[in-house]
């Protein structure tokens, strides 16, 4: 093996090129290259190894784009719960801990008062993560009161307007403040707008903390954010890299005493741009490989919705357990919880990676530059170009460029009668992006 390469002598990109314009027979080499006219971004479907980027440092050291971790590639399993009544939402996370779910995110559906001692009775808070997405700043102060000094995540509407109160709740184990990304990817963004707008979205509740007289590392440390994932496998995967090397440079710029300031919770969660309710298996796989594309890109939980989440005929029992099985199979199957960034050393995913970097990392600056997301007219300018972008999608689909089985192309057979009941919530209320229903 010391004689590798006087075996198999190594060959310049130079002469790599020469045999690839013999094989095209006078054809330009532009025809290698792919073009992903949504993203806006061109890439050559060749690399050579004089391609390699040295931008990007091992897994667990600055900018963490390989990872936060050089140990495993280990993520929560993430499954949501709507609180209709305590102790029957309480059953429901109960079997739902013992199909495999180790995030429990629990979503108020209105401003009333929580009984947590019910609600929480007999969960090991200790051993799993717990999001709570509250309607009010009373029924955060409930839940904290009850959860300690377990590891809890807090999702607040309104979280600006309240930040005050929530720093006064800051402790290691918790995390006060969300960003979702994943909202403006369901408004059919690309990657590198969800990128800038969650980075910026973040840079604000950084300085509103520091502002405040809170240290960088304890604000850093208590946001945590979620990421949409989309269908495009390698562009997906490159986001979240992408991602922790963003906010990375946005946390370094205060200059954080400790690591664990840059090492963010990220947690990838499914939207429904691509889900079909009428071909609800078609379903499963798309969400496993958009799983695997954030698996792949080093995430810290998967949050695979249940497909009928917004359906007006819904199967929990089903759609729940077979989310839950999505991350199960990527883990006791594919062993992918084991294996450190197995993205590392692609020329062409770091390639991506990088275009998807310098691309929101400019929108990010124009951002700031423009008064900051709480801007009105940058709000406005943005929503418009999002909404661009959605509409690019639509025409692609309706051209048959872009295909989805079972929504343009191979309808399922078997006829279904299930409509949606309602739409995700996206960004400053923009119009969801919803393939089979926008069609």
């Amino acid at each position: 093996m010391k004689d590798f390469y006087s075996i198999f002598p190594k060959s310049s990109k130079e002469e790599w090129i020469a045999l690839l314009e013999k094989e095209l027979k006078g054809e330009s080499l532009d025809k290698l290259s792919k073009t992903n006219h949504i993203e806006e971004i061109t890439f050559p479907s060749y690399f050579h190894q004089d391609d390699k980027e040295e931008h990007f440092s091992d897994p667990n050291f600055f900018p963490f784009t390989r990872g936060y971790s050089n140990k495993n590639n280990e993520w929560y399993i993430a499954s949501n719960f709507c609180i209709e009544e305590e102790k029957a939402t309480n059953k429901e996370v109960l079997s739902s801990l013992m199909s495999g779910t180790t995030h429990v995110i629990l979503e108020a559906q209105n401003s009333q008062a929580i009984d947590f001692s019910i609600l929480l009775k007999d969960i090991g808070l200790p051993h799993i993560l717990t999001t709570f997405h509250a309607k009010t700043i009373g029924q955060v102060n409930q839940f904290l009161q009850y959860t300690g000094s377990n590891p809890v995540h807090v999702v607040l509407d309104n979280q600006l307007a309240h930040i005050e109160e929530l720093i006064k709740f800051n402790h290691p184990s918790r995390k006060l403040f969300h960003v979702d990304g994943s909202s403006v990817q369901q408004a059919g963004s690309t990657s590198w707008q969800e990128i800038a707008i969650s980075i910026a979205e973040g840079h604000e509740l950084l300085v509103r903390q520091l502002d405040l007289g809170i240290d960088i590392d304890t604000a850093a440390s208590s946001i945590h954010f979620s990421i949409g994932i989309g269908n495009k496998f390698y562009f997906e995967l490159a986001k979240f890299r992408a991602f922790r090397t963003c906010w990375s440079e946005v946390v370094q710029k205060y200059n954080p005493k400790t690591e664990l300031a840059y090492k963010t919770h990220v947690c990838a969660k499914s939207t429904f741009v691509n889900i079909s309710l009428k071909d609800s298996y078609t379903n499963l796989l798309r969400q496993t490989t958009e799983a695997m594309s954030a698996v792949l890109g080093g995430v810290s939980s998967i949050n695979i919705r249940p497909f009928d989440w917004h359906a007006k005929i819904k199967n929990y029992t089903f759609s729940r357990r077979m989310a839950t099985n999505i991350s199960l199979l990527l883990k006791e199957e594919s062993y992918l919880n084991k294996v450190i960034d197995v993205a590392g050393g692609s020329y062409a995913l770091d390639y991506i990676t990088l275009e998807i970097v310098k691309k929101a990392w400019e929108l990010f600056l124009e951002i700031e530059n423009q008064g900051g997301i709480t801007n009105e007219s940058t709000i406005k300018q943005l929503k418009a170009n999002i909404t661009s972008k959605a509409e690019a999608r639509l025409i692609e689909y309706r051209s048959n460029k872009e295909k989805l089985i079972g929504i343009n192309i191979f309808p399922n057979p078997e006829k279904s009668d299930n409509t949606w009941e309602s739409s995700p919530t996206c960004w400053n209320n923009l119009n969801p992006l919803i393939i089979e229903q926008n069609l």
